[in-house]
């Protein structure tokens, strides 16, 4: 099929098209056309990291490599000189195809005694490889290469000088769409730089000018700095300096180059070898260098002048064994990744030829892990694929009689189909099931086009004082939100009621639940009494375990007699409303009884509270996190579900199931990864999905907060895979159910963002979670003892808590969200299915309401 008209079935319009899906599709779907006819969500899959099988290219000993990847032909270049032809110069075709790869017939490129260091180089507005290398004489020249299926043909080459060569290394340079050479003449005793045009399958060195203060440098290696000014970073081993590793940069104006008068030592110890790239996200050059056994690496910074201002932390790659053959075709940047690849032989090891991914943080580099290239072999070389994501990787083959070999590393990723992007979908369709999709040049008024987004009101301070923020609770039947603290200055049990205006929050005045040392509290609605139920530890009265009932009005509360649940010392507590049975349950620590879990039911008569028997849901020293929040109730279910951690911080849940004023369990399940201590449990029951979400904070994965899925099966719970929603260090999770939305809202703080408060809205797929970017709610505060609560009359999450920046003073904030198209404005499908106005190829069309959007027509 090639137009949108053979697929049109009976009946049907070019607007909107029946479509069978392939897997689950939401209203408001973006779609792709699969071959098969069927249509799939736009979306973006997992590419796993990858050392695709080995290929030989030359059977013969191999030396001097080199790889360049042409974009327009989709395939790679190999350069080598092949030892087992007399050091003949060769380059030959590799050709990619999925992990693996496959090469045609060499060519020869110059004959017999080409000599030492060459460099392949992808000339993007000629569209052909340009390889600089020493041919048979030892001359340097300069050579287009043009690919033509699986074959090579050679232009005709240029030299500068009649005068032996060495040391090579070169970069294309994206803003004047020249070739940049640099070798080094050791019979001039100089090295220069050569700025090259390529037409057609010619090439002209436009000039050719030596480095100056400088005399021969050897291990060149190049990278080309796109900067505002573009420039040339080059390292080496300058004789002119002792042998030390040093940074060059230069200009390019038309064809002739600029040196900065600003060159720099990377280390003063006599080098064996180098490489550099340039990191585009950091703005920092990245250099490699050998110095006696040791590859190291080191980050450089630039000015906008190109001086070499200052240098990072030198970091160990290799050491304590032979290291060497670290060269000027050893390391690549990968910019979607942010990651630099680098290559070298290690003698000290079983896996000698290693390819590892740095990362680039503060001036420090970080080695992020590395793989096997060949358990044997001296030499090795390395391309960037920047289409599909690649690595292309010569290596002169140990186990083979040093063969040339090569093999494609795969970049872990993530692929896209939005190229296959064909419209929108007006309803929600189940998998196998046919739907309505508004294809291009239609118009799509199904909603929810736009994924949520959170916006923040300005934090209010209720408690102008030292105030822990423990429970925030909303009640329905008086439209207001009930925060409950303890208070610093008398660690009293103290109340504030607050009306939601927008996303503006005002509050009455204080009251008091509890004149005596308050603590581990935890609140809930009573939606069947209207009541606000308070639990805590009331450790003026032994610790015993006590609840209150609050009854609010306009915004003042007033409660009535305090109830013991518990007539023993307890801990930490938190508390459910059971909508089916109009209870209210406290699952809680009984210190008293070795901190097992107990859990007991409340029943709530006016403004009073009874209790039922006691029950042990878990016979083991437990904590219920400082939050309070680890309960939630299964409405599709009926079920309360606790969630908790043991005394060896591992995570459990128990199923409790009420019946009149008793509660029974089934057996708890494990929903923490292996050893994993956690901290801060938050849950909430996703009423769309009939799902349980937990979110927590991973001590033992450097404070890394995650979430998981719970199903809820008779009085069981099975889970699914946790997802990290912050990878830095955090806590205080809040999570609530935002049922405007139908998402699950987890809050939290940032503490490796200064503390501020922080929240996520998560996606439920089955047993899987996804989440938004994290979105800062308190930009100018530092939120701890995190509590939240969900108001269904505006929509909007009611946040409480500590402000660490000004003395723990109790705030809140409200945060509404959106989805609303901005009327006038482009959209654009992205990569991973969701609309926006960041440009992309793929444009969606102009919205004309609020809610609808006006599809591009192909034609």
């Amino acid at each position: 099929m090639s137009t949108l008209s053979e697929l049109i079935p009976s009946g049907g319009t070019q607007n909107n098209i029946e479509f069978v899906a392939q897997g689950t599709l939401a209203n408001g779907q973006t779609v792709a056309l699969r071959s098969d006819g069927k249509v799939e969500a736009v979306g973006e899959s997992a590419i796993a990291e990858n050392m695709g099988a080995i290929a030989e290219y030359a059977t013969g000993t191999v030396g001097y490599l080199s790889v360049a990847f042409n974009v327009a032909d989709g395939k790679y270049v190999f350069a080598y000189i092949d030892f087992a032809a007399s050091g003949k110069l060769y380059a030959v075709v590799g050709t990619p195809s999925g992990t693996d790869i496959t090469f045609g017939t060499p060519l020869e490129i110059s004959g017999a005694g080409s000599y030492g260091y060459l460099q392949a180089v992808y000339d993007a507005s000629a569209q052909k490889v340009v390889l600089g290398s020493n041919y048979s004489t030892g001359y340097f020249q300069i050579v287009v290469l043009t690919i033509s299926g699986t074959n090579l043909t050679k232009g005709t080459a240029a030299t500068p000088y009649s005068s032996p060569s060495s040391y090579v290394c070169g970069v294309y340079h994206e803003a004047e769409q020249k070739c940049v050479f640099i070798n080094m003449f050791s019979s001039l005793n100089n090295t220069m730089v050569h700025v090259a045009t390529v037409s057609g399958t010619s090439v002209t060195i436009n000039s050719s000018t030596a480095v100056p203060s400088e005399t021969t440098i050897h291990y060149l290696s190049a990278t080309y700095v796109n900067t505002t000014t573009p420039r040339v970073l080059f390292i080496g081993k300058s004789t002119s300096n002792s042998n030390y590793t040093r940074g060059f940069t230069f200009t390019v104006s038309g064809t002739t180059p600029t040196f900065n008068s600003n060159s720099a030592n990377l280390d003063t110890n006599t080098n064996a070898g180098s490489s550099c790239v340039y990191n585009s996200q950091a703005e920092r050059g990245i250099g490699f260098f050998v110095v006696g056994n040791t590859v190291y690496g080191i980050s450089i910074e630039m000015n906008g002048s190109g001086d070499l201002v200052s240098l990072g932390t030198k970091k160990t790659i290799s050491s304590g064994s032979p290291n060497y053959n670290l060269t000027n075709n050893s390391s690549v940047y990968d910019p979607l990744g942010y990651l630099t690849y680098v290559t070298y032989y290690s003698g000290g090891i079983t896996n000698r030829l290693q390819l590892q991914k740095i990362s680039y943080s503060s001036n420090t580099l970080t080695i992020e892990g590395e793989s096997a290239i060949s358990t044997s072999g001296t030499e090795v070389g390395i391309g960037y694929d920047s289409t599909n994501k690649q690595i292309g990787v010569s290596f002169k083959n140990g186990n083979d009689g040093d063969d040339g070999y090569g093999r494609v590393y795969t970049i872990a990723g993530t692929s896209t189909n939005v190229s296959s992007y064909i419209g929108i979908t007006n309803a929600a369709i189940s998998s196998g099931a046919t739907g309505e999709v508004a294809v291009k040049g239609g118009l799509s008024t199904g909603g929810n086009l736009l994924p949520y987004a959170p916006t923040a009101g300005s934090p209010v301070t209720y408690e102008s004082g030292f105030a822990v923020t423990k429970s925030v609770s909303y009640d329905t039947n008086a439209n207001k939100a009930v925060i409950a603290n303890r208070r610093g200055s008398d660690n009293y049990g103290i109340v504030y009621v607050g009306t939601v205006s927008g996303t503006s929050i005002s509050f009455g005045s204080v009251a008091v639940f509890n004149a005596g040392t308050t603590e581990y509290i935890s609140s809930a609605f009573d939606s069947n009494a209207n009541k606000v139920v308070i639990a805590y530890t009331d450790s003026s009265n032994s610790g015993y375990g006590t609840a209150i009932v609050g009854t609010v009005s306009g915004t003042s509360i007033t409660f009535g007699t305090e109830a013991v649940f518990e007539a023993a010392a307890v801990n930490g507590k938190s508390i459910v409303f059971d909508s089916t049975s109009n209870k209210v349950v406290i699952f809680y620590e009984d210190d008293a009884n070795n901190d097992y879990g107990t859990a007991v039911v409340g029943t709530v008569s006016g403004t009073s509270i009874s209790f039922g028997t006691p029950v042990v849901f878990d016979s083991v020293n437990m904590q219920i996190t400082d939050s309070g929040e680890g309960a939630a109730y299964d409405s599709a279910n009926n079920r309360a579900v606790i969630f908790y951690r043991n005394s060896n911080y591992e995570g459990y849940a128990a199923v409790g199931t009420v019946s009149g004023t008793s509660i029974s369990f089934g057996t708890p399940v494990k929903f923490s990864s292996g050893a994993a201590e956690i901290d801060y449990i938050s849950a909430a029951f996703d009423s769309a999905a009939n799902k349980i979400v937990t979110s927590y904070t991973v001590n033992t994965d450097s404070g890394y907060s995650k979430a998981i899925v719970g199903t809820v099966s008779g009085t069981s719970i099975s889970f699914g895979s946790e997802a990290t929603f912050e990878s830095a260090d955090s806590g205080y999770t809040s999570a609530t159910f935002n049922s405007t939305i139908n998402k699950v809202v987890i809050s939290y703080s940032d503490f490796a963002n200064s503390n501020y408060g922080t929240l996520v809205i998560s996606t439920i797929s089955g047993t899987s979670i996804s989440f938004t970017t994290p979105a800062v709610f308190t930009s100018t505060t530092a939120a701890r003892y995190i509590s939240t609560a969900f108001d269904p009359d505006t929509g909007s999450v009611i946040s409480g808590f500590s402000d660490q920046n000004n003395s723990y003073y109790a705030k809140s904030v409200v945060t509404s969200f959106s989805n609303a198209l901005t009327i006038g404005s482009n959209y654009f499908v992205q990569d991973d299915g969701t609309l926006a106005t960041t440009s992309s190829s793929n444009k969606a069309g102009k919205a004309i309401s609020t809610t609808a959007l006006n599809l591009v027509d192909p034609t």
